[in-house]
């Protein structure tokens, strides 16, 4: 049902290509044979601009650097050794990155131009005549929802950035946002898009009323605005149309169970287009991989003393690859640091039987419902320490792992909670390229990067450099603090 509900959506998106005729959002539109405002009167070319801004937002149109370089590789799970790729990553593990690196060039780029379509639908939306008020509702829900979403991911990178709504006026020197206005902005947009969107979509992938949501639940979170976050994460939970997987735990993430309750916002993936190119970077050296997949020389690791850190009993434990046999008969043990395997692999994305070369169709979450849960019990926690509540909130996560449950005995204060959270967080998003953000929300993320011997690490870092050639073309754009 995905692969049929996608390639119709494919179809869609390569009419999108004929309003893409630029790459900088700082570029004026050229409209060629389609007017924007007579492409968009059919509800094909509604669709088609729609999927062209989906496809940006989401994470597989850079999965490696989005998810992996820039929000685990900084941080105390995650790393990479090997291939050509390492010496792009061993910038981001050692903190020595600048504003020249591509690395900040591409989502930006990516996340304006899904931006540009939103607005260029928003543009011209309401002259629609064609299809009911209750569908030009929702498309321009969803279309709020995306632009939402884009300008969230950009803050996380970034900061605020400038805020752009129209794609039929240009300016060419747009001002960042302040912290007031770019929080205002999110609030709004989002609480606008959940209020028209649905509960339940007809095509796999897009957005609903919950993923709005629990984007703006997981924004007030990080913004620490506690008690927003409470609210809106328990908004979520009382839709009642969210649930923790039952299933084999083991097999989260293969495909076969990637259609499931708990994923709230999902990046979909196919063989044939958007594939999911995590399992290449996973498979250990020489590991016996089938004859349509491939194994990559970059490979993504797990530190061996976060491994060490689950409890023995934990489901998640069956997320990793700890021994394996080469063809020739060779066994590895990849928690021992001198084995040619170095460490301990995440297979949380199960090998596609029916991969495509690197191009595996395991869907990519970007919220599950697991992460609500935790949402609150933090946001809870911060707002008045630890209560039965957020306690309960943090125990459903732990009792569908298996591992032992918390107390209000156990969990004696707010710092305590706190930390017990951070550990949860990252026991059960490992490898998902949240763990950048927990650990910049707690203000750990350059301690831990100091406790590891990373001396390049400075307070200033918690936030990447805006794109040197974004500043080069707009000197009102003011470089983030350090760089």
């Amino acid at each position: 049902m995905k692969n049929r509900i996608l390639h119709n959506i494919v179809g869609f998106a390569t009419m999108a290509l004929f309003l893409s005729s630029c790459s900088d959002f700082l570029k004026e539109e050229v409209y060629t044979q389609y007017d924007p405002a007579t492409f968009l009167q059919t509800e094909e070319g509604i669709n088609s601009v729609l999927v062209a801004s989906y496809s940006n937002m989401q994470v597989n149109a850079s999965m490696r650097d989005r998810m992996y370089t820039l929000n685990e590789f900084p941080g105390d799970i995650m790393w990479e050794w090997g291939g050509s790729y390492e010496s792009t990553a061993v910038l981001f593990m050692g903190y020595s990155w600048d504003s020249q690196s591509t690395m900040f060039s591409t989502p930006w780029q990516q996340y304006y131009e899904s931006i540009r379509n939103a607005n260029s639908l928003l543009d011209n939306i309401d002259n629609v005549t064609s299809i009911s008020a209750d569908k030009v509702k929702q498309y321009k829900a969803e279309a709020r929802f995306i632009r939402a979403a884009d300008y969230y991911y950009l803050w996380e990178y970034f900061g605020p950035v400038p805020i752009i709504t129209t794609a039929s006026i240009l300016n060419m020197e747009p001002l960042r946002a302040t912290d007031d206005e770019f929080n205002t902005f999110i609030s709004q947009e989002l609480q606008a898009a959940a209020t028209d969107l649905p509960l339940t979509q007809s095509l796999w992938g897009k957005a609903t009323k919950g993923a709005a949501l629990a984007l703006l639940g997981k924004f007030y979170l990080n913004t620490r605005q506690w008690q927003k976050s409470a609210d809106i994460n328990k908004q979520v939970i009382d839709l009642n149309k969210y649930k923790l997987f039952s299933g084999d735990l083991k097999n989260m993430f293969a495909v076969q169970n990637e259609v499931n309750e708990e994923v709230i916002l999902t990046s979909p993936a196919l063989t044939t287009l958007h594939g999911n190119v995590y399992m290449p970077h996973a498979f250990p050296p020489n590991y016996p991989i089938q004859s349509n997949w491939l194994n990559y020389g970059a490979m993504f690791c797990v530190y061996n003393d976060w491994v060490k850190t689950y409890d023995v009993n934990d489901k998640r434990l069956g997320w990793f690859l700890f021994t394996y046999t080469e063809t020739n008969g060779k066994i590895h043990n990849l928690l021992d640091s001198k084995d040619a395997g170095k460490a301990v692999r995440c297979f949380k994305y199960v090998p596609d039987p029916n991969a495509v070369s690197e191009s595996h169709g395991n869907d990519v979450p970007m919220i599950r419902y697991a992460e609500v849960l935790l949402n609150r019990s933090e946001a809870l926690n911060e707002v008045s320490g630890p209560t039965q509540e957020s306690v309960d909130l943090l125990n459903l996560v732990r009792k569908r792992a298996g591992a032992p449950e918390y107390t209000l005995v156990t969990l004696t204060s707010k710092d305590v909670m706190r930390d017990a959270l951070l550990n949860e967080r990252g026991w059960e998003f490992v490898a998902e390229g949240v763990r950048r953000m927990d650990l910049v929300r707690q203000g750990k993320l350059i301690t831990k990067a100091l406790a590891r011997g990373v001396s390049g690490a400075k307070d200033y870092m918690t936030r990447f450099p805006i794109p040197l050639n974004e500043i080069k073309a707009n000197p009102k754009l003011v470089q983030n603090t350090g760089y």
